[in-house]
């Protein structure tokens, strides 16, 4: 498995000569008066990757991008979808070959096994984290998720994931501006809960997603770590990590 880091939640794993795309997006623009602007060039990658399979945590915009979707999807690939949003998917999308499934079901397909599991969101929004399992490396992808009772079972339902690809900006959230009130309990994992997740959930290594690209001084404050504190809470958890910079790809054998 080839896997490739793209910009904020977003990652593409190639396998059994198939792509696959998750939360991959490019367009922020709708979200910029709550996100603020990119602080590092976004990585364009809609141009040349075409999808054989893409999934999506949820419909937050910051990881489900319908303009990647029309252009990286193959006519005849599908897009894998968790059944609490099926729904609303299906009016957001039309002429696309959708594959539904419920938590904790699979869908196997060319040597690949896709599975959502339970997840939580910040705001009450629906959610689902993703597990991907080639036969050789499996991942695990957390959305922007918040700390969960159902980690533990989780790790014990899954064994053998090899990276978990978490949230850490333990960001607080303040969305009156689109109705909702504000709370100073952040809306995704910090840095401590997401080893904290990736050691529950067994992972091999914790590949940190969903930081330092956006902040807005009201609306949108992330959390600040450097690397110390990676190599402390490391240390601390006895869970290894990798940092995977926007556009670098491991590859698995």
């Amino acid at each position: 498995m080839e896997i490739q880091k793209l910009n904020w939640a977003g990652i593409r794993l190639t396998t059994h000569h198939k792509t696959i795309l998750i939360d991959a997006v490019e367009d922020f623009s709708y979200y910029k008066p709550v996100l603020g602007d990119a602080v590092d060039a976004l990585l364009e990658f809609s141009d040349h990757i075409q999808a054989d399979y893409i999934l999506f945590t949820h419909l937050h915009l910051d990881h489900f991008d319908k303009g990647v979707i029309r252009k990286c999807l193959k006519k005849d690939g599908k897009l894998i979808v968790y059944k609490g949003l099926e729904s609303i998917v299906k009016k957001l999308i039309q002429d696309i070959e959708i594959i539904v499934l419920d938590l904790d079901e699979t869908f196997t397909e060319n040597n690949i096994t896709f599975k959502p599991v339970f997840a939580m969101d910040g705001v009450g929004e629906i959610q689902s984290s993703w597990i991907v399992d080639d036969g050789k490396t499996k991942i695990f992808h957390g959305g922007d998720t918040i700390w969960h009772n159902q980690f533990w079972k989780l790790g014990k339902e899954n064994p053998n994931i090899d990276y978990a690809f978490l949230p850490v900006n333990g960001v607080v959230v303040n969305f009156e501006i689109i109705g909702l009130e504000y709370s100073p309990v952040p809306a995704s994992l910090n840095l401590k809960e997401a080893f904290a997740a990736a050691r529950l959930l067994h992972a091999k290594k914790l590949v940190p997603i969903h930081y330092g690209l956006f902040a807005h001084y009201k609306c949108y404050i992330p959390k600040v770590f450097d690397e110390q504190d990676l190599k402390n809470i490391s240390a601390e958890t006895g869970q290894a990590y990798m940092i995977l910079k926007d556009g670098a790809v491991i590859v698995e054998s």
